[in-house]
Order: structure tokens, then C-alpha cells, then sequence
């Protein structure tokens, strides 16, 4: 009875399927009339195809179908001139399938989609072949294959999100593979993937429609789970992140599960009276969105704590209610057996024998069904294999025959097969001649790609040398200005200070002066090389980094998602230098209100993700100009064997990722 319904949109499917909820919080309006827009004013055709295909769905979203069909076939109009758009197509006309009730259609249209969008590495196509194949793992597990469900999702449908970068998607498919587990009472694991989804759906920053109702329903999702592991303290916290979204939106349909979970965290510690006024609201609710699944879940958590309460008549009236409401045969037998034992524990046993007659009825009449259906699969293997013998006889006696016709051919073939062998040895010389020549040829090819190697590989370490130079210099120039000049204004500061006594306002002036001075020192011998880096750790230098750069325009937040790492010294100065120069050039450029500094390290991997939402640049115009700041941090990435990625549009901010090779210092020292 506790059994999970997933309640999320999965793009087209919410707009055939009844038993699938559509979560609203919000008004989408906006964000859907602002891709409208856009699709409108633009002159590119491309642009216009791509955000019709999107418009499409979203109209599906909210259930207008004539506006849906329109923007499909505007759409469907533009495609056929851009290649990856019409590959991209054979997905978002795929619910026709369905809208015809032709299943099978369906799922072959997404796998030659997925199949086709494999030889496309942006990331939109990472994106639809995400959702591609969470569609078709869906009607998977609507055949009860629900091992085949979670095969694609952990192994292709989350890595092929990852590389969209569309958290939100990521999340949402980390949330399925709970349920999973969940729906199979493994609740540790759904809790690991659970925190996953949690996490990705916090880092989302892209507009989305769906983007805050993905959000509040893993938290929902997320507490119950955790209450059921009996962390109530974990799982109250999420429950006030809920609520405090939740409390003004009280129209909403997540109240319908928020309540729910809400009732159960009071019904695990035995508080009963709290629970049974929350499953009131989750009901009132529910029944206001016409909420089936849900309004059922609400009714009978509330019967098992009346029950608990010796409530018997109430109790009975949700057994009742949900008798007359389920669709479902399983549920009517467990219900059969909860109103025996309501029954029995009011002492009206002749009821109570009749429900129990009625569950063990229902009960024998589902094995039954099984084992007649075990039956059925035997026949049909058993029919198999008679075919498969009769197939098999006819074959060998089609062989004989044509071992008989094969022998009388013999002869006659063996004289030209003799023929054939010495034309053969004829040509197989000439080849190997011609061979030979193309040998030599290719020899020579790859000692001009060895030397050019050899000339890349030179030309990095003379890169390496020059950028170890240029850090141990400016180490050195900041040690020379902090001990020696520093220390010297430093003492002529002393001595005016000194010397105030005599003459006290023209001293002051050159006092202000020398203030000025050493602070001005301080900031570039920081500059230089941060002595937090040198004394601390690579967190403390870049945290202070991003607190020194914040400004009343702009707000840098900063993430440090590694519990343990220990680089070399050298690694982590080119990866503070690397953030420092994305910093400034944000700083200088960007007009940023908000700018996001993000590290995390898998293995032997360091990635660096820094975006802003300010006015965005033209990349290739930027790499046309070659500006310092930009080939700096192209020379360092190179430098750690990494993979610099840019993603910039005008007025549309813009993403850096970074991916960069590193060792940990216990690993150099072995």
C-alpha cells in the first residue's frame, strides 16, 4: 500500500496518460510566452525550428493541444535543412505514436532517434537522448521490466544528462532510480539517490518551467524516504524547506503529497492527532485536484493511524471509500483484509469472516491466475519446440539434397578453381608489390608526425619552464616587496610616527601617504602569490579570493565540493591562477550581478565550473582578437592536460568548464 507513483512530467506522456499528474506551482505563462517571442522575432530558421519543437511540449505541458500541433508543424516545416534538427525531430513527433495508441510505434521511434542522435556531441543532443531513453524505460517498467527501467537510466540515460549539463534533467532521473528502490523497500539506497537528485535540483540555475515543482517534489519525496529510515530530524528539516515555498502557494497540488509526508513524519514518532490533521488537509486537497493515487495514499495512512486509535467506525469508512475508488485487484485484496481485522477487533465476527473469506478468494483467484498464465508459457515453449524440430528435419533433408547437386558440380568446378587459384597467385603479387610502395610511403608519413610530435611535446615543456619561471619569480618579487621594501616603509613609518611630537600636520600627510603605500604593497605582493595559498589550502586561498573580489554590484558565491584532496603546491597555484584570471576578466567585462565559483574533484580529475549572468561575449570574435587573459588560461589548462570549454551568449551570460588532470600528494609521493 505504500507503494511510490513517480508524479513528475515526463514531457508528452503527462498529455496521454490519465494516471499521470501534471505538478503546478507557479505561473508558466510567462517563461512560455517569452519562447514564443523569441520563436517569433528571429530570423533564423534553425532557432525557430528548435524553439517550435520546444514550444511544442511545453503547450503539451499545459495541455493545449491546438497550440502544441501548430508550433510541431511550423517545426516540422524548417527541418529538413538542418541535419541534427532533423534527427532531433524524429523524437518530438514521436507522441503521434501514442496519440494513436500504437505503443509499439512508439518505442521503435524513440530508439531510432536515441540511435541517430549518437553521432551529435553538443549538448542539446545529450539532452533529448536523456529523455529519450527515460521515455522508453518508462514503458518498460509499465511491462513490469522494471530491472530493464533502471539499466538505462543508471547507465546510459544519467551519463548522457551529465554531459548535458541540465541539472534539473539530472535530478529528475537520480529521483527515478530511488523510486525504484523505494517501490522494492530498499529504502538506503533510494535515500543515496535521493541525495543526489537533491543536490542537483539545488544547483539548478536555467530557467525552467518545471524547475521549482522539480524541486519541491524531491524534497517531498526525499523526506518520506527518510522518514521511513526513521531520520526524522534530517527529514523535518526538508519538510520546512518545502513549506516554506509551499506556504504561499496554497493552491498548489504538491500540497496533496507534502501533506502526506508531513502526516506520516507524525504518525512514525506517535503523534497521532498531528498526523491525522495533516492527513486532513492532504486530503481536502487532493480532492480539490481530483487527485486519484494521491487522494487514495492520504486515505488510507489515515485509516491505519484511526485503527491505531481504536477509531473503528472512521476506519471502516476509509475501507470502504477506497474499496469503491481502487482500480487496482491487489489493493482490494489488501483491503479485504484490513476490514476483517477492523471487523474482528470490534468483535462482529461473522463480518469479519466474510472479508477474510473474500481476501483469501481474491488471493487464491490471483495465484490461480498466475499459475494458469505459467501454464500458458509452458504451452507456448513446449509448441516452440516441437516447430523447432520440425524445422529442423526439413532442413537436414534440404541438405542432403543439395550435398547430392554439390557433388555432381565438383568436378566441373574443380578445373576452374585450379583457374581461378593461379590467377589468384598472379594478382597476389602485383598487391604486394603496390603494397610495398605504400609502405615506404607511409613510413615516411609517420616520421614527419613524429617529428611534428616531438615539436608539440617540445613546445610544451618550453611553455611549462616559462609558466614554473614566471610563478617563481613572482614568489620571489613578493617575498623581495613584503621583506625588504615592506619592511622598510614600514620603519620609515616608525620614525614619523616618531617625529609627529615636533611637527605633527606635516607629518600626517606623509603618514596618510605611507599608509597608502604599504596597503597598496600588501595588495600586490597578494597578488603576487596569496600567503593563505602557501600557509593553508587551496580552499582557504580561493575562498578569500571570491570575498575579496565581492562588491556591492557583484555577488561571488563560491562551492568547494571536495571533503579530502591534497595537491601538489604547483597544481594548486595554476588552478588559483586559472580562477583568479576567470574572476577578473568577469569582473571587468561581465557587468555581473551574480557570479558562481564552483570545484569538485573526481579521482584524478579537478573541475572548475565559473558562471555569471552578465552580458555575455562573442566567443569567436574573443579568440580573433587573442587577449592575454584568454591564452593564459588556455596555456595553464593545456599545461595540466585539461579541456577548456566556453559557453557565452550576448545578454545570456556566461559558462566556463574546466577539466583538468591532477595527481593527490600521496599518490606523487608513491
Amino acid at each position: 500500500m505504500k507503494k511510490i507513483y513517480l508524479l513528475a512530467l515526463f514531457l508528452f506522456l503527462s498529455a496521454v496518460s490519465n494516471s499521470q499528474v501534471i505538478l503546478s506551482l507557479d505561473d508558466d505563462s510567462v517563461y512560455i510566452d517569452s519562447i514564443a517571442n523569441i520563436t517569433k522575432n528571429t530570423k533564423s530558421d534553425s532557432i525557430k525550428c528548435l524553439y517550435s519543437f520546444k514550444l511544442s511540449k511545453l503547450y503539451l505541458m499545459i495541455q493545449d493541444a491546438k497550440k502544441s500541433k501548430e508550433y510541431l508543424a511550423q517545426a516540422n516545416s524548417l527541418k529538413d535543412k538542418y541535419p541534427f534538427l532533423r534527427d532531433a525531430g524524429i523524437f518530438y513527433n514521436s507522441s503521434t505514436f501514442l496519440e494513436k495508441g500504437d505503443v509499439e510505434g512508439f518505442e521503435k521511434t524513440l530508439l531510432d532517434g536515441n540511435e541517430k542522435l549518437k553521432k551529435y556531441f553538443n549538448t542539446e543532443a545529450f539532452r533529448i537522448r536523456a529523455i529519450i531513453l527515460q521515455n522508453y524505460g518508462i514503458m518498460q517498467q509499465r511491462k513490469n521490466n522494471e530491472k530493464v527501467y533502471m539499466k538505462l537510466l543508471i547507465n546510459e540515460a544519467i551519463p548522457a544528462a551529465k554531459k548535458s549539463r541540465d541539472y534539473e534533467l539530472i535530478s529528475g532521473l537520480y529521483k527515478a532510480v530511488a523510486i525504484i528502490f523505494m517501490n522494492n523497500n530498499e529504502r538506503g539506497k533510494a535515500s543515496e539517490y535521493l541525495s543526489e537528485a537533491q543536490k542537483y535540483i539545488e544547483r539548478a540555475i536555467k530557467k525552467s518551467p518545471t524547475a521549482a515543482e522539480s524541486k519541491m517534489e524531491t524534497y517531498i519525496i526525499n523526506a518520506e524516504n527518510l522518514i521511513e529510515l526513521q531520520h526524522f530530524y534530517d527529514a523535518k528539516k526538508i519538510l520546512d524547506k518545502a513549506f516554506s515555498t509551499l506556504k504561499d502557494f496554497p493552491e498548489s497540488n504538491l500540497n496533496d503529497s507534502y501533506y502526506y509526508s508531513e502526516g506520516l513524519y507524525y504518525a512514525k514518532q506517535n503523534k497521532n492527532s498531528n498526523a491525522l490533521e495533516s492527513y486532513g488537509k492532504g486530503i481536502k486537497s487532493a480532492e480539490k485536484h481530483q487527485n486519484a493515487i494521491a487522494l487514495n495514499r492520504l486515505k488510507f495512512a489515515e485509516y491505519e493511524v484511526l485503527f491505531k486509535l481504536k477509531n473503528y467506525d472512521k476506519a471502516k469508512n476509509n475501507l470502504d471509500y477506497l474499496l469503491e475508488n481502487t482500480p487496482f485487484v491487489v489493493d482490494r485484496k489488501n483491503y479485504y483484509n484490513e476490514l476483517a481485522k477492523v471487523y474482528n477487533a470490534t468483535k462482529d465476527y461473522d463480518k469479519a469472516y466474510f472479508y477474510s473469506h473474500k481476501y483469501n478468494a481474491l488471493n487464491d483467484s490471483l495465484n490461480n491466475t498466475k499459475f494458469q498464465s505459467e501454464i500458458v508459457e509452458l504451452e507456448a515453449k513446449y509448441k516452440k519446440a516441437e516447430s523447432e524440430k520440425k524445422i529442423t528435419l526439413l532442413q537436414s533433408q534440404n541438405d542432403k539434397a543439395a550435398l547430392q547437386v554439390n557433388n555432381n558440380r565438383l568436378n566441373s568446378v574443380l578445373f576452374a578453381g585450379l583457374s581461378f587459384l593461379l590467377f589468384l597467385i598472379v594478382l597476389f603479387l602485383w598487391i604486394f608489390n603496390k603494397n610495398q610502395k605504400k609502405l615506404s610511403i607511409q613510413k615516411e608519413i609517420n616520421l614527419k608526425q613524429e617529428l611534428s610530435s616531438f615539436e608539440d611535446r617540445h613546445k610544451l615543456s618550453v611553455s611549462k619552464a616559462l609558466i614554473q619561471g614566471e610563478e617563481m619569480e613572482r614568489k620571489r618579487i613578493a617575498r623581495d616587496l613584503h621583506d625588504g621594501l615592506g619592511s622598510m616603509l614600514s620603519g620609515v613609518k616608525i620614525h614619523l610616527n616618531l617625529a609627529k611630537k615636533d611637527n605633527g600636520e606635516a607629518v600626517n600627510n606623509v603618514d596618510t601617504l605611507l599608509d597608502n603605500s604599504i596597503k597598496e604593497l600588501r595588495n600586490i605582493s597578494q597578488n603576487l602569490m596569496p600567503e593563505s595559498l602557501l600557509e593553508l589550502s587551496l580552499e582557504h586561498a580561493l575562498r578569500d579570493l571570491c570575498a575579496a573580489n565581492s562588491n556591492a554590484v557583484t555577488k561571488i558565491e563560491f562551492q568547494y565540493l571536495i571533503k579530502k584532496s591534497k595537491l601538489p603546491k604547483n597544481y594548486e597555484i595554476m588552478i588559483y591562477r586559472i580562477i583568479q584570471e576567470l574572476l577578473n576578466n568577469a569582473l571587468k567585462y561581465a557587468k555581473a550581478s551574480q557570479v558562481l565559483v564552483s570545484c569538485s574533484q573526481n579521482k584524478d580529475v579537478f573541475f572548475i565550473t565559473v558562471e555569471d549572468d552578465g552580458v555575455g561575449f562573442n566567443l569567436s570574435e574573443a579568440k580573433s582578437k587573442n587577449g592575454m587573459g584568454l591564452k593564459n588560461i588556455h596555456n595553464r589548462v593545456e599545461f595540466l592536460s585539461g579541456k577548456l570549454e566556453i559557453d557565452s551568449k550576448i545578454n545570456q551570460g556566461t559558462s566556463v568548464y574546466i577539466e583538468l588532470n591532477v595527481i593527490n600528494e600521496n599518490q606523487k609521493n608513491e
